[in-house]
């Protein structure tokens, strides 16, 4: 394991995590928010976190040599995780700084949560916090969505960052998102323009419905990443607009398509972006729960009006099925059944080299043939059946590495909801917060609904759910990798 190239990486990633923070020291030299007794101003966290991150950023960067070039698998796996881990820290400073979260686990969850796309959070009175901090908040949802090593593939290309084994280990769905150029960097280029045009589009969509220019930067932040961060504690739910609901599902939904379609929209490639199993899937799955869930909030009397109840339904199946975690209501006061169904959705997510979290709906796809190659071999036990999606044929490797990553997130959640039992969380709250975490979704059931949060959970307990909205970010395997002993010998 080359070490010095790795801490090369991570200090050239802390240089460009400086670089975004001059954005909040900007909006703090505009607001001018007065510190809280005991601790720092918003203008002056920024500019220590700016000079902390700088710093330990250009000392790395500098003093050990690269090595880039001669990175293996296993180098990039690390990399990533620990560059995460690194960005997760410092971007935790503002937080404690300010007294935000006056304890750094708690600061920790925030910013852990905000660069993987969660939307868990601890903050009990949101809409007092001061708007850079909240701005901030918002802006590591944005920069995680995308990932910011594959933000450094696409700002410093010239600095050998352009790994295959980086692009792999970060962006969900791995080695089998579509490269859209043969050179990562323009690949990576192409995303993140995607990405940048779908939020400018948001925010004038939002803007000129009525919504004030801080708040739609920070919702669009939050809903193109598929994140979930508000600046207010209602939610979406704040501004009781349709018109604002409908926009936030619009794009809440695109966040949730492979960003290689969209490129092959804008290239109007439409046969190639109708006929990909995996978006016809993600879109009939959305339409199916609409239905259901408008039916059985209208069958139970809890939505009485019809329109309402589709509202309600709409809403939620997208914030949901995205891992966006955007709140119009409180689904906990829905019947069992359609909490349930909720509690189903949160496991499948959007589509693989999209923004969402969880597991992605091709591996449900791939997961659905293998049972049902099970059973033709049951019945033609001689015969040799291949599974094939989009008419190409899945590699036994590939089939594996599903199999194996559902077993481990369902492990890990099942694990995780016996941890924070043992802590005296109640069991609805402990087995939701495990799958609400790992899958990178953020409100889940019982304590950490749409009205609640995580800070009740004890010390220890954010700790495992911290590691788990890494570990659900980066797919589970990439951080497990770090603890075997054969991925740091030689």
């Amino acid at each position: 394991m080359n070490l010095k190239a790795i801490f090369n990486v991570i200090g050239v990633l802390l240089v460009l995590l400086s670089g975004l923070l001059l954005i909040p020291i900007g909006l703090a030299l505009y607001f001018r928010t007065p510190a809280l007794p005991g601790h720092m101003s918003p203008l002056e966290a920024f500019s220590m976190t700016f000079a902390a991150s700088l710093a330990t950023g250009v000392a790395m960067w500098r003093l050990l040599p690269s090595g880039i070039e001669k990175l293996r698998d296993r180098e990039g796996f690390a990399i990533v995780a620990l560059s995460w881990l690194a960005i997760a820290f410092f971007g935790a400073f503002p937080f404690v700084l300010t007294g935000v979260c006056p304890h750094f686990i708690d600061a920790f969850f925030e910013s852990m949560s905000g660069f993987t796309t969660t939307g868990a959070s601890i903050l009990t009175d949101i809409d007092t916090a001061p708007k850079e901090v909240l701005f901030w908040r918002n802006l590591t949802q944005w920069i995680g969505g995308m990932g910011i090593i594959l933000l450094s593939l696409a700002i410093f290309p010239i600095l050998g960052i352009g790994s295959s084994q980086l692009f792999k280990a970060e962006i969900p769905g791995g080695s089998t998102v579509e490269r859209m150029q043969p050179r990562l960097a323009e690949t990576a280029k192409i995303l993140w323009k995607t990405y940048i045009v779908l939020t400018c589009l948001e925010i004038v969509f939002l803007y000129f419905g009525g919504v004030g220019l801080f708040d739609a930067v920070c919702h669009t932040f939050s809903t193109v990443a598929t994140g979930g961060f508000s600046p207010h504690n209602k939610s979406i739910g704040y501004f009781n607009s349709s018109y604002v609901e409908s926009v936030v599902i619009l794009f809440m939904f695109l966040g949730g398509v492979n960003f290689a379609l969209h490129f092959h929209l804008v290239s109007r490639n439409f046969s190639t972006v109708f006929s990909n199993p995996e978006f016809r899937v993600y879109c009939s799955m959305i339409a199916v729960c609409i239905l259901l869930v408008t039916w059985g909030l209208m069958e139970t009397n809890t939505k009485d009006d019809p329109g309402e109840a589709f509202r309600s339904a709409a809403f939620t199946v997208m914030s949901i099925n995205t891992t966006t975690g955007f709140m119009t209501d409180d689904f906990n006061e829905w019947p069992d059944f359609l909490r349930v169904l909720i509690l189903g959705i949160m496991m499948v997510g959007g589509c693989s080299g999209s923004t969402s979290g969880s597991l992605k709906v091709i591996r449900f796809i791939i997961l659905f043939k293998v049972i049902m190659r099970e059973f033709q071999k049951l019945i033609h036990p001689r015969a040799i059946f291949h599974i094939k999606v989009s008419g190409k044929t899945v590699a036994p490797d590939d089939l594996t590495n599903v199999v194996a990553l559902t077993f481990l997130f369902l492990g890990i959640s099942f694990l995780s909801c016996m941890l924070l039992s043992f802590m005296g969380t109640d069991l609805t709250t402990s087995f939701s917060a495990s799958i609400a975490t790992l899958f990178n979704i953020g409100p889940g059931l019982g304590g950490v609904g749409p009205t609640g949060n995580y800070a009740e959970l004890p010390t220890l307990g954010k700790v495992i759910t911290i590691s788990w909205m890494l570990m659900g970010r980066l797919e589970v395997f990439g951080v497990m990798l770090i603890f075997f002993p054969t991925t740091w010998k030689k």
